[in-house]
């Protein structure tokens, strides 16, 4: 007796077992506020972590130096743009997981116990219900689910590109008000020492309060815009310290290599990186994926229209009678035939490819307008160096004159202010270059602001 109740319990352990041996269990992954906040505020450039990741990226060992190809990748790993869009793709990815499934056999058991007869009064057994998809509806999910993937995994490289972008117009900025806080500290050196030559000449009587009182108010406003530049300087850092995803704190004593955008690699020939960013750019990609998803979700309506069959074989044991049945259900396409939703897929189809060709539009549009303000900028500052140039000699010029006697102090003071001024209009210019450059890069999908020549 015991041994066929366990012989009886086996089976049906067995087969829970089974049911039970794929299923998925839950972990609590709660998110505690303070202690994110904490590991935010200590992030630092020595992170051991951090500099494993950079080695494995770059392929060497030793410090790194940091220059914007390393603190791009510092973004990437510190800021949470890509960990988000990879995130989208797992979750894509399982949407294929889902659309690729077979859909489970119902099980049916409906015993039914009948007081009015003398024979066995039991009515049981069960009945297994197998569903068949419509033709080709399977397929078409899954390729729209692959569609998706696709265009989350082209959202990330559209997020690593605006990641660099950041890092580099910050690094863009710092190195633009490093720059200009050098001259202007020169610039208010000179003017004070002007302003000083001037004020021994109205002690002595040789010029008006005047002259003075304007050299004065010169000299004020240079310290102004040093002070200005200054303040530029600081915010630039911050900054780039929040393009990385770090605090600000975390920059401090840290030697930036800026070579890159110093000296930046001038463009070649741009025809091919324009045919290659209209057909091969990571937003244009997305959109042609989501194009391949509203297709697929075409397909899918399509294939809806023809009913799924549920066949559902099973065993009745019926007051003594052993019955075998086979049912087989399916809905009626009489009153419609899924031509609403075939409407609409096929509308989404035709929005997706709009979709498309506004894209590639907009890309041609933002080529052109970054190649647009990278030759103009570039012919401001051919005239901008000219005038540089032209500073320089007057300059040469003055100092010859003033070791040979022939001018005073204020006149060369003059011409060194006068060059300052020139080489303020020639770093603008250069700025204005340089950020067209990453406009450029930008949009081509190609970087320029990497080193190119020794300093």
């Amino acid at each position: 007796m015991r041994c066929d109740a366990m012989k009886t319990r086996l089976p049906a352990a067995l087969l829970v077992s089974a049911l039970l041996a794929g299923c998925a269990s839950y972990t609590p992954q709660p998110i505690h506020p303070e202690q994110t906040a904490r590991a935010l505020t200590r992030r630092t450039l020595s992170d051991p972590r951090l500099l494993r990741f950079l080695a494995a990226e770059l392929h060497r060992s030793g410090p790194p130096r940091w220059n914007l190809a390393t603190l791009s990748l510092v973004a990437v790993y510190e800021r949470p743009d890509m960990p988000l869009a990879e995130a989208r793709l797992r979750e894509a990815q399982g949407g294929e997981t889902t659309a690729a499934a077979l859909p489970n056999p119902s099980l049916q058991l409906a015993p039914t116990y009948d007081t009015s007869t003398s024979a066995p009064p039991w009515t049981v057994g069960p009945v297994l219900g197998f569903l068949i998809q419509s033709y080709g509806a399977r397929p078409a999910r899954i390729a729209q689910a692959r569609a998706r993937i696709e265009q989350a995994r082209q959202a990330i490289a559209i997020t690593a590109w605006q990641v660099r972008a950041q890092v580099s117009s910050a690094m863009l900025d710092l190195w633009s008000a490093q720059q200009a806080a050098r001259l202007a500290t020169r610039r208010a050196f000179l003017a004070g020492r002007y302003r000083d030559v001037l004020e021994q000449r109205y002690r002595a009587g040789m010029v008006s309060a005047a002259a003075l009182t304007t050299a004065t108010l010169a000299f004020q406003q240079v310290e102004l815009q040093l002070a200005s530049d200054r303040r530029a300087g600081r915010l630039a850092r911050t900054a780039l310290a929040s393009a990385l995803g770090l605090p600000s704190t975390a920059l401090q004593g840290i030697g930036l290599d800026m070579r890159g955008i110093a000296h930046p690699r001038q463009p070649g020939r741009l025809a091919p990186l324009v045919h290659s960013a209209l057909s091969s750019r990571p937003d244009v990609l997305s959109a042609l994926a989501h194009y391949a998803a509203a297709e697929a979700a075409l397909r899918l309506a399509v294939a809806r229209q023809y009913p799924a069959i549920d066949i559902g074989p099973g065993y009745h044991y019926d007051q003594g009678d052993n019955k075998f049945i086979l049912s087989i259900s399916l809905p009626l396409p009489i009153l419609n035939q899924n031509q609403g939703p075939i409407a609409q897929a096929r509308a989404a189809r035709r929005v997706a490819a709009d979709a498309f060709a506004a894209t590639q539009t907009r890309v041609l549009a933002q080529i052109d307008q970054a190649r647009t303000d990278w030759h103009a900028s570039d012919s401001e500052r051919i005239r901008a160096r000219q005038l540089r140039e032209a500073a320089a000699d007057a300059l040469d010029r003055q100092r010859s004159a003033f070791a040979a006697g022939q001018i005073g102090r204020l006149r060369l003071l003059g011409a060194e202010l006068a060059d300052v001024q020139a080489q303020q209009g020639a770093l603008s210019a250069s700025v204005h270059v340089r950020r067209a450059l990453g406009q450029l890069e930008a949009a081509l999908y190609h970087p320029f602001l990497v080193f190119h020549r020794s300093p």
